[in-house]
């Protein structure tokens, strides 16, 4: 059989690249040897959609042609190719679709149409960047129970019933639980926001530009992911009032508040459904009378309830009420508008799959209409421009609602590639396959992390090697989107999965060699433009990740990442992949040659300057 070629990031088989918006052209080649052909088709379809079969022209003996214009609804196409041929006088048919992981690019051939991994093409409505303070920012994730007490003496707040505060901040974490793995017992260190007040200072010198919180609303655990009242600020946490001081000295210092938006569930000790009576008024589980009582959805009232994978703990919102989305956004005394209005910067949305795209587009026109220079970034732990939730597709990024998202596939991209679990060139077409899907200035304006409150921490991940965490650390600086650094994780503080990723910032006993070369980090990208502006490309030979920020000649990064225990030497006649698809002809211009990376290193590069 010969080989038929189509390669989806090579713009001589398709134009233009990645994703498009609605009303685009678009041109597809494909190359086809094969003798006594009698018809090509592309074969493409929107999703849940009308589908398409497309007669390919032949422009040579073996380049065939299509063109096909989206339409001008946004969404997910699905394509590949079929090929009708003549042998021994008997018509056959074969496929030609994307590689049989998924990952684009080049393909192969199929035999059986049920056999076919689809080509994915993203189609979005208009270009949707977010606001500019945000793009440029250095974003550092802070849970405040866990960061500075800024008491005297240290004192804990409005120590809450039922709950223990731990008798030092070496302590670590745990949960005192029933035999039935409910928690009993909620545990504090005490940390409050006048402690990051008092810490903003080392946030600034650090280089922070963004400040996200986890949930600061009045709750009874110590991660405030069971809200017990949106209007109010946890008292353990401290007042409205040192809320607002907290925005306007991080404003003095050129820091914006992200706040953590939890409406897919409350606590079931919340006001709305005030199981244990710990509110005055009527809650949804102690009456059908109650004004909550259609927030939340009941199959057996009062104990069977909708709730958040199952945790009782957790009563899920009935989002489709108006009063509950009056409530979150609707209504000019909502949630989003009443902390909106104090000057924050905008919102990162918990458990966005369980929110509607409706909600979500309400969310956002409601921060649109306090300002538009807000942000809106939302919780998808998968790629997010093809996510199925709930049996429907999600519309995320395609524009008008959020403007980016937690980007944790590159999360899994750095940790296996620096534990060899990814070869350098699984890792390229990794970053290929998400640059291909999402629409431009939404890689530019996701969240990425390599480590969070729901994660082991990056430390721990990567078995305590300070060069693997600095590598980390580097590749999170330099890929495209915003960086967000998980507190102590720039000082080498260690934890596995939850509650232990949640220790205690390790006052005076930081790693000050990882803590240094963060900063420089956050140095490097308010310098060069290209970390933030430059276009994004990926490379590889054998034992080295190569990551390049492209903005001009004069201006860009390279970044080679040794993978490997053995010094490497880097050649550009060594790369592992046509580089060709992205129609970069830097390494032939350059002079960049002939590179020496340390075990397990790096070697940083701006423009004719070594670092």
């Amino acid at each position: 059989m010969e080989k038929i070629t189509y390669h989806s990031w090579k713009n001589e088989y398709k134009s233009p690249f990645g994703a498009v918006k609605v009303n685009s052209e678009l041109t597809f080649h494909l190359d086809c040897p094969l003798e006594n052909i009698t018809s090509i088709y592309l074969m493409i379809h929107k999703d849940f959609g009308e589908s398409f079969q497309i007669k390919m022209t032949a422009i040579t003996q073996i380049r065939y042609k299509a063109v096909f214009t989206v339409t001008n609804e946004s969404g997910l196409y699905f394509y590949h190719f079929k090929i009708d041929y003549q042998e021994n006088h008997n018509k056959r048919t074969i496929y030609y679709g994307s590689d049989p992981h998924n990952l684009s690019g080049a393909g192969t051939t199929y035999y059986e149409k049920e056999d076919i991994n689809q080509y994915q093409l993203t189609t979005y409505r208009f270009d949707d960047p977010a606001p500019e303070w945000y793009q440029n920012g250095v974003a550092y994730q802070l849970f405040v129970d866990r960061f500075y007490n800024g008491n005297k003496n240290s004192e804990v707040s409005e120590r809450k019933k039922n709950s223990f505060i731990y008798a030092s901040q070496e302590d670590l974490p745990m949960y005192i639980k029933d035999e039935t793995g409910k928690i009993i017992r909620w545990e504090f260190f005490g940390g409050n926001l006048l402690g990051v007040i008092k810490k903003l200072p080392y946030l600034a010198k650090l280089g922070v530009t963004i400040l996200y919180l986890n949930p600061i609303f009045e709750a009874r655990s110590n991660h405030k992911y069971d809200t017990g009242d949106f209007m109010k600020i946890d008292p353990m946490f401290g007042s409205e009032e040192q809320f607002k001081e907290l925005i306007a000295q991080s404003e003095l210092l050129g820091i914006k508040i992200i706040l953590d938006g939890v409406f897919n569930h409350v606590g079931a000790d919340s006001r709305y459904f005030n199981q244990f009576n710990s509110y005055v008024s009527n809650g949804a589980y102690q009456s059908i009378e109650s004004p909550y009582s259609d927030w939340f959805t009941f199959e057996h009232f009062p104990d069977e309830f909708d709730s958040w994978w199952g945790i009782k703990d957790l009563p899920t919102l009935n989002k489709e009420n108006q009063e509950v989305k009056d409530f979150i956004y609707g209504s000019e005394n909502s949630v989003i508008n009443y902390w909106s209005k104090m000057g924050i910067g905008g919102w990162r949305i918990d458990v966005a799959d369980e929110l509607s795209d409706a909600f979500l587009m309400g969310i956002r026109k409601s921060m649109d209409a306090v300002s538009t220079d807000l942000v809106l970034i939302g919780e998808v732990w998968e790629d997010a421009t093809n996510k199925i939730a709930h049996g429907k597709r999600r519309h995320y990024l395609e524009g008008g609602m959020m403007h980016g998202v937690m980007n944790y596939p590159f999360r899994d991209l750095i940790i296996g590639l620096l534990d060899n679990q990814l070869t350098t060139q699984e890792a390229v077409l990794m970053c290929m396959k998400l640059k291909e899907n999402y629409p431009p200035e939404a890689l530019k304006n996701n969240l990425n992390n390599i480590g969070s409150h729901d994660t082991t921490r990056i430390f721990t991940a990567l078995q305590l090697k300070s060069e693997k965490v600095k590598q980390a650390l580097l590749l999170l600086f330099v890929l495209p989107g915003v960086p967000c650094i998980y507190y102590g994780d720039e000082v080498g503080l260690k934890g596995g999965m939850d509650p232990d990723n949640r220790r205690y910032f390790p006052w005076e006993n930081e790693n000050e060699e990882i803590q240094l070369f963060t900063t420089q980090l956050i140095k490097l990208r308010k310098k060069e433009v290209a970390l933030v502006k430059g276009s994004f490309h990926t490379f590889s030979t054998e034992h080295i990740f190569i990551v390049l920020r492209y903005f001009s000649d004069e201006e860009y990064v390279l970044v080679l990442v040794n993978c490997s225990k053995e010094q490497q030497e880097f050649n550009s006649k060594d790369i592992a992949i046509d580089y060709s698809f992205e129609q970069i002809d830097f390494f032939e211009q350059s002079t960049i040659d002939r590179q020496k990376v340390s075990p397990q290193g790096i070697k940083i590069i701006l423009g004719s300057e070594n670092l």
